[in-house]
Order: C-alpha cells, then structure tokens, then sequence
C-alpha cells in the first residue's frame, strides 16, 4: 500500500467482491487523513508522521462513504469510523497489532490505547474490530508438551 496505484488495485478487487468497507493494515503512508480515489471509493488513513512504516487504514466504497459520519486517526496502529445505518449505527476499528518480538511496554501501550477507544464506543453501536491482530498458530513445541506432561504426572 505504499503507492497510491496499490490502494486503485484494492479498490478493483473490493468492486470484484462487492465489498463496501475493507480494513487494511501496514499501509505505510505517514500522517492522517481522507483522500477520494477512483470510482468513488474513499480511503481513511493513519500512520507514522515520517516514517513510511506500519500504518492502517479503512478503505470505503461511495456508499459506505455517504454514512460515514465520524472517523478519527487514533495513532499509527488504530483508525476507527463510525456509520449511521437504517436501524443501528456501527463503529469499526481498524487495528494492526504488535507482533510477540515488541517489548511488553509497546504491546501494554497498544492494548490499553485499544481498550480505551473500545471503552468509548456508544453502548448502543455495533462493534467491529478488523484489522491485524498479529496472532500466531500452529504446533506446540515439544518443551511445552514436556513441561505439561510433567505436571500431568505429579497429580
């Protein structure tokens, strides 16, 4: 997503899927604002004031964008946009998480600034959180498995 032609081949591929609001993460573009693309799509953006690293954003077809009625740049890793439906309003947050290699303060600072703009969403709104959460799966490592094995036997 560091070029703007990147955020065009998004928008031709949430045409294609009949998308009308995508999360994106590691946009990489610095600062915050709203720029208007192609065929009326609007992308909401967040990054790094110099830095052309991490940043997220949420990108909008025309008519997501015409009930778009809030969106705020939280920092580099969350961005959320609020939307007035027909019966409900519905607030997104677009989140690109730290991965386990960040020092625990970074990822304390950046599930407490998460939890904060949760804490402020209107009770009435639905919520969705999209984006990067950086998760990891797969095998256990062995030394895990022993390591319960172990106190499996001492009961």
């Amino acid at each position: 997503m560091a070029q703007l032609s990147k955020a065009e081949q998004v928008l031709k591929e949430m045409d294609n899927y009949g998308l009308d609001i995508l999360a994106l993460s590691e946009v990489r573009w610095t600062g915050a604002g709203r720029q208007n693309l192609d065929m009326g799509y609007t992308i909401l953006h967040s990054g790094l004031e110099k830095n052309k690293e991490v940043g997220v954003a949420i990108m909008l077809s025309k008519p997501a964008s015409k009930v778009l009625t809030k969106w705020t740049p939280i920092n580099e890793r969350i961005v959320t946009a609020r939307f007035a439906g027909n019966n409900a309003k519905l607030t997104l947050v677009a989140c690109y998480a730290l991965t386990n290699d960040a020092d625990d303060v970074t990822k304390d600072s950046f599930y407490n600034t998460l939890q904060d703009v949760a804490k402020d969403i209107p009770s009435h709104d639905l919520i969705c959180f999209a984006g990067d959460f950086n998760a990891k799966v797969g095998m256990i490592s062995l030394t895990a498995l022993r390591s319960w094995e172990a106190k499996d036997s001492a009961k």
